[in-house]
């Protein structure tokens, strides 16, 4: 009787199943929550899942190995893609699987359910009743074994192999064209997404689904599972104690602690800005009932091209006497033709205008400072012809290069005199074919030794306005 009821249960759940068809598996709370997620992707409940883990806590055994064998025990007719880093990976993969479904314990669950006799390759096989499992390798170049071939569920299992992978924007931009062109094609009608990784980069396939999300993308469920939760304790206590975790702590370095560990990515030498030092409380800040001033700054380009820099604007509200004194109100990106650049600064006194007045700035708007370089020189004398308050931003100021300036304006930021509002918190815009909130992925990506930034538009801008607004008349 009590067999009965064991095969019963590793019928109907992952982590039963697991433990049915692998006796010595060793069961944690995270093994549990990771089985929990993906048994509604198996129940139909879940159509696409991220599943962000540290290494080493068995993630694979459960996405890659038990999963789809699982899977096709509940559904033999049905058609899994399971792809990893590699071709050897992945095959290996593809025989686990293979190996499990005919091993005995599988038998004694899923009775009706044998491999076809015909078709029983390592990274390539059928089921009795037309089902089939295929391994995949992700990346550039990968992908011509899956043409032909559809998917009511693909599992995607750790698409980065290596740091030197993650930082190169070759091998990140593969994945996600193979993700697009080859993964994302393949999916039969309702099929479901499994993304299970160690986070590796900000822009790793993860990183960039997230972005897709905020717009049209696909809306993704998330569990994601620090090897330091918020209340001190480890992932696994039994492999890895605290104590252990914060020895590889000072082993790896903050910024491979910050991406591996914690799931929260950072840019190489990490990031100079911390997120928390813009909020309050973990929370963006309303906008004010009262404020002395508000004033803008703008950084602007004349050349459009997914190259070419843009023109910036942000704004800032400022209180000499209240808490923050300086609170970023909005910004905004865009690539302007020169000719244009006229025509759009009315748009930026309006919004001050708009601002002065909804948060009572006592003296208005004070102003909008532009960097006295090419375009800006321009845009300063065709504002100055039209009456408007543009002022140049100090040649002192203007003069440092970009990590000076950076280092020059983190005391501000640390010490808690600059905070973010929740409208320029939640602003997402698109910009060189990238949807994210452009102010803060530049402000959090700068960091120092770093000679150049792809987009520092944004950055500057808020350089300039934390050293006006804060800083002494001359900026600093």
């Amino acid at each position: 009787m009590e067999r009965i009821q064991l095969r019963k249960k590793a019928r109907q759940t992952l982590i039963s199943f697991t433990r049915y068809t692998k006796p010595d598996y060793e069961v944690a709370a995270v093994h549990r929550r990771i089985a929990a997620k993906l048994d509604e992707v198996v129940e139909g409940r879940c159509r696409r899942l991220m599943i962000f883990t540290p290494p080493r806590v068995g993630k694979s055994e459960l996405s890659s190995r038990k999963l789809p064998a699982y899977f096709l025990g509940r559904y033999p007719k049905r058609s899994v893609i399971a792809a990893a880093y590699g071709d050897d990976l992945a095959t290996d993969f593809g025989r686990d699987v293979r190996n499990l479904i005919a091993d005995k314990p599988y038998h004694a669950l899923f009775p009706e359910v044998t491999l076809a006799p015909d078709s029983q390759a390592k990274g390539h096989w059928h089921t009795n009743h037309g089902g089939s499992y295929l391994s995949a390798s992700i990346g550039m170049g990968a992908g011509t074994g899956v043409t032909g071939r559809g998917a009511h569920l693909l599992i995607i299992d750790d698409p980065v192999k290596s740091r030197a992978n993650a930082e190169s924007d070759t091998y990140r931009e593969g994945i996600k064209a193979w993700y697009r062109a080859v993964a994302y094609t393949r999916l039969e009608k309702d099929a479901a997404i499994v993304l299970i990784q160690t986070r590796w980069h900000e822009d790793d396939l993860g990183g960039w689904l997230l972005e897709q999300e905020a717009t049209d993308g696909d809306k993704w469920e998330k569990l994601i599972l620090p090897a330091i939760d918020e209340e001190g304790q480890s992932i696994w206590p039994d492999k890895f104690s605290v104590e252990v975790l914060k020895q590889t702590r000072a082993v790896v370095g903050e910024y491979d602690w910050a991406s591996l560990y914690e799931q929260i990515p950072r840019p190489v030498g990490g990031s100079y800005f911390e997120e928390k030092d813009l909020l309050v409380d973990g929370q963006a800040v309303e906008y004010p009932s009262l404020c002395d001033g508000v004033f803008a700054v703008i950084d602007s380009a004349a050349k459009t091209g997914k190259e070419n820099d843009a023109t910036a604007v942000t704004f800032y509200a400022r209180a000499q006497y209240a808490t923050p004194p300086l609170l970023i109100l909005d910004w905004d990106v865009a690539q302007i033709e020169g000719a244009m650049l006229e025509m759009w600064l009315p748009w930026v006194f309006a919004e001050l205008e708009r601002f002065a007045k909804e948060v009572n700035a006592r003296h208005g708007s004070i102003g909008v400072w532009i960097e006295d370089k090419s375009t800006g020189m321009v845009l300063l004398q065709q504002a100055t012809l039209k009456g408007l308050d543009v002022k140049p931003i100090d040649s002192k100021l203007t003069a440092l290069g970009k990590i000076e300036r950076g280092i020059n304006i983190s005391g501000y930021v640390r010490r808690g005199d600059v905070k973010i509002s929740k409208p320029a918190y939640d602003r997402v815009k698109t910009y060189k074919g990238r949807t994210r909130n452009h102010l803060l992925a530049q402000i959090l990506n700068f960091r120092i030794g770093s000679k150049d930034m792809i987009d520092d538009d944004l950055f500057d801008t808020f350089c300039y306005g934390v050293a006006l607004g804060v800083g002494s008349a001359e900026g600093f």
